[in-house]
């Protein structure tokens, strides 16, 4: 029998707006999902109840019920060991920095749990392979690429971060042995998803790093890397997707160990230059 999270994948790119909105929130919270009504589902999604249930239905279940039926079987099947410690834990709701850091790991975890290591190694050697790295992404995953690209020119001296402003101008330089390095997160900015489609066209390596495998960008990469973002504040976290980037550069680091080193020490020697060594003082 299909899973239900294989049942979304397959149906998503026919669903409706709406109706894609809570198949995105059931395949990023299942458990939640699970002890949740039709109604509070609806709210969580911003859709109305009718939607719902209109779901359940284009996902092939007689009812909602069974759709909810359906959750708990595969809850049961991919329960992960943090939920475990989180469900478990008597902690009282005023402990609010206790869950937090729950939270943190849990997406960590969750993001490990479905990222091989030779995704990683790919997405590592496609940008050794390249002449230029071009890095975007905005709004808060701004706080992933903007590092990214940091690290990325600090070992290699060849990534650029777009500035959103310029992203016209950036993309008119994409060639095809390029990568297109961009972050996609809710709210999906729709100059990130331009930005891959035109570098897919031209042939560019294109290396997407979102929260779902139902994103928008998927479609127009050549790699897609999933981070979880679940959070317990109105943020989102972008934890587990500096992980994933401190991966990428991990193995950037064993593949060319000699050439990143050449490299660092040519930089190290320019802060002496350029006096941005710190020096104790006494």
């Amino acid at each position: 029998m299909v899973q239900i999270n294989e049942r979304i994948k397959e149906k998503f790119s026919t669903l409706t707006s709406s109706q894609k909105k809570v198949a995105h929130y059931l395949l990023e919270n299942m458990e939640e999902a699970f002890s949740a009504s039709a109604i509070e589902i609806a709210s969580n999604s911003d859709v109305s109840e009718a939607t719902v249930h209109r779901l359940a239905q284009e996902l092939g279940f007689e009812s909602f019920r069974h759709m909810k039926q359906e959750i708990g079987t595969f809850i049961r099947h991919d329960y992960r060991s943090i939920n475990n410690l989180v469900t478990s834990t008597t902690l009282k709701q005023d402990i609010w920095l206790e869950e937090h850091f729950f939270q943190e790991a849990e997406n960590i975890i969750n993001t490990s749990k479905h990222l091989n290591q030779a995704e990683i190694t790919i997405a590592a050697e496609a940008i050794l392979r390249a002449p230029n790295i071009w890095v975007g992404g905005w709004r808060m995953g701004l706080s992933v690429t903007s590092y990214m690209q940091f690290i990325l020119k600090y070992m290699l001296g060849n990534s650029a971060l777009i500035p959103q402003g310029e992203a016209a101008e950036y993309a008119a330089y994409f060639k095809k042995e390029d990568v297109v390095f961009l972050s996609a997160f809710p709210r999906y900015d729709e100059k990130v998803l331009n930005l891959a489609k035109i570098a897919k066209e031209k042939g560019a390596y294109v290396i997407g790093l979102t929260d779902s495998t139902v994103s928008p960008i998927k479609e127009y990469t050549n790699l897609c890397l999933i981070a979880k973002c679940k959070s317990k504040s109105f943020l989102d976290s972008y934890t587990a997707a500096v992980s994933v980037c401190n991966a990428v550069v991990s193995a950037i680091s064993y593949m060319e160990e000699e050439k990143v080193k050449s490299n660092i020490k040519q930089v190290e020697d320019n802060f002496v230059t350029f006096q941005q060594k710190y020096e104790w003082k006494h």
